[in-house]
């Protein structure tokens, strides 16, 4: 892996990135000219560990004040109508034996971001990037909230029943195709979370919720979250060409 190039591509799509987000009302918090305040969720699967110091590095040379969050895959989980871990519930923390799946270095954290991972460390564990959006789409503190990952995982919901009846599913091998094309059993009720998400990241134009911006080294991002990310007037940037096993560099 060639890692300066890791540093330099990354760093000049994030500033450019929150350059855009302070124009549009970010980081006037604190008076004119304030840094941007972001969160960052960096996928620390197995597949994105290569990338992850490299990044962390730069975002904190670049943004130090950044609330950093390492969390395990990018799954989003919706059970009945209902996010996995989301804010509706505070579920206790509870590491695995092999070590934490959160970060949990505190000292890196701004208030806030203390604060809200004291709470809800345990809701990352359980949900993972669902958790993570559903808590903090509403989060005022913080201009605009960054996803760094391959975006392997999928979204999966499922009707409660005994057994549970899957009803939706956004994989990562089908987000070449057509929306109309993938089988969704969801009722109205089923659907309103992405409503409400997407209703949340739509405040962002006025000032009132974080800007969404998605980085990929691998597959497009969920279908809800760049929904997110564009009503925002964030981005999804796809930046395969990082990998070793990537395609050239685009010329533009």
């Amino acid at each position: 892996m060639n890692t300066p190039k890791i540093f330099t591509i990354f760093v000049l799509t994030l500033l450019a990135a929150f350059a855009h987000a302070a124009k549009s009302g970010g980081g006037t918090v604190g008076g004119e000219g304030a840094a941007p305040r972001i969160a960052v969720y960096l996928d620390c699967s197995s597949s994105m560990v290569p990338y992850l110091d490299a990044v962390e590095a730069e975002v904190r040379k670049q943004f130090p004040d950044a609330d950093v969050f390492k969390v395990p895959a990018i799954k989003v989980w919706v059970d009945g109508a209902v996010i996995r871990g989301g804010a509706t519930s505070v579920l206790p923390h509870k590491p695995a034996a092999s070590g934490p799946t959160v970060c949990l270095d505190t000292s890196r954290l701004s208030p806030t971001g203390k604060a809200i991972l004291a709470r809800y460390a345990g809701n990352f564990e359980k949900g993972s990037v669902g958790a993570w959006i559903d808590i903090l789409r509403t989060e005022k503190r913080y201009d605009a909230l960054v996803i760094f990952s391959d975006f392997n995982d999928q979204v999966l919901q499922v009707r409660l029943s005994k057994p549970p009846v899957q009803t939706y599913v956004d994989e990562a091998g089908q987000r070449h195709l057509p929306e109309t094309q993938l089988s969704d059993d969801r009722t109205v009720t089923e659907k309103a979370w992405e409503d409400t998400w997407v209703g949340s990241f739509d405040l962002a134009n006025a000032g009132k919720a974080p800007v969404l911006y998605l980085f990929s080294t691998h597959n497009p991002a969920s279908r809800i979250l760049q929904k997110s990310a564009d009503v925002s007037g964030g981005k999804f940037k796809l930046i395969d060409w990082l990998r070793p096993d990537g395609p050239p560099k685009p010329a533009n």
